[in-house]
């Protein structure tokens, strides 16, 4: 069975008939653990959630703009991206936002129909987002990447076309040179393209994990690539990757972390040894994975698994991490 990003989702959750605003006297953290769900929310734990815990924050009604969100990031100021991969825009919410709430700003251009994964430059605000009309349940237009400049809401560039080799992008990120990866889905090949890159251009580089795994997100964190697959589980390369580059390592599933169908991951490596979330959208879980080594060379040492009724999980999809 193939997870909902990349296929029809389940009914849409319905909407909420409050609504929530954040005390103006409380200061409020973007810290948090952020998950985007095919009910049509966004949940926030803690950084120490464990177990059967309710979310701190909720954002999920009629007026959030959510249709299918999948890929989610935080930007330096605590604004939360969301790709709503029906919904043909990006909203965008601001700091601390719960509830039924309405995004601040959208993110909108022509062809950008189908939104499925997104990725926030905290060094020039501006934000990437890869289009999947190829993903199943999804609202058409073109393939491709388009990029916003700070602040803005329509794209001034897009990288789309034949050439790209873009065929399914489920993620997208950059590196430390401003190098823009793009990851699809379904035997596609993680590509590689040049800082401004625009049109349809070749990537200047490209690998494939293997044309059996059904690839569902990609995270960049420094020189690390990693990719889930309900196939194989996390496979990690360094960001030097290129042609059959076999993974620097892989974390299938085990006893001790349970994968059943991975869909969002990221790599934290903002603390001392990095910490490894995984959205399992098949056990409606996230798991909160302790490594040892150096990435992309991690290997699993401990797991904290937020899953349960009160968490709200149901069929999650993706995921970010702010401290």
């Amino acid at each position: 069975m193939r997870i909902p990003l990349l296929v029809a989702a389940a009914a849409l959750l319905s909407a909420c008939s409050s609504k929530t605003t954040t005390d103006p006297g409380t200061q409020v953290s973007a810290a948090g653990i952020y998950v985007t769900t095919v009910n049509n929310s966004v949940l926030v734990f803690p950084l120490t959630a464990s177990g059967n815990v309710a979310p701190t924050r909720k954002i999920s009604g009629a007026s959030t703009g959510l249709s299918i969100p999948i890929g989610v990031a935080v930007d330096k100021s605590g604004s939360m991206y969301v790709a709503n991969r029906t919904g043909s825009r990006v909203t965008v919410y601001a700091l601390g936002a719960n509830g039924d709430v309405a995004p601040t700003r959208s993110l909108t251009n022509t062809d950008m129909k189908s939104p499925q994964a997104l990725y926030v430059d905290n060094n020039n605000d501006a934000v990437y987002v890869v289009t999947c009309p190829n993903c199943g349940s999804a609202a058409g237009g073109v393939t491709g990447l388009f990029h916003f400049s700070a602040g803005s809401t329509i794209a001034d560039y897009t990288i789309s076309g034949a050439n790209t080799g873009m065929t399914v992008p489920v993620g997208v990120g950059i590196d430390g040179t401003n190098n823009i990866y793009v990851g699809n889905a379904f035997g596609g090949t993680v590509g590689v393209y040049a800082p401004g890159t625009q049109g349809n251009q070749l990537p200047i580089r490209s690998f494939n994990p293997g044309t059996s795994q059904n690839v569902q997100s990609m995270q960049i964190s420094g020189n690390t690539i990693t990719l889930s697959s309900p196939g194989a589980g996390i496979l990690m390369y360094l960001n030097t990757a290129s042609a059959a580059t076999p993974p620097a390592a892989t974390i299938a599933s085990s006893a001790t972390l349970p994968i059943s169908y991975p869909g969002g991951v990221y790599l934290d490596k903002s603390v001392a040894q990095p910490v490894l979330y995984i959205v399992d959208y098949g056990a409606g879980a996230v798991y909160v994975a302790q490594t040892a080594g150096t990435a992309p060379n991690l290997t699993v040492t401990s797991v904290v698994t937020i899953k349960g009724a009160l968490t709200g999980l149901s069929s999650p999809l993706g995921i970010a991490v702010v401290h």
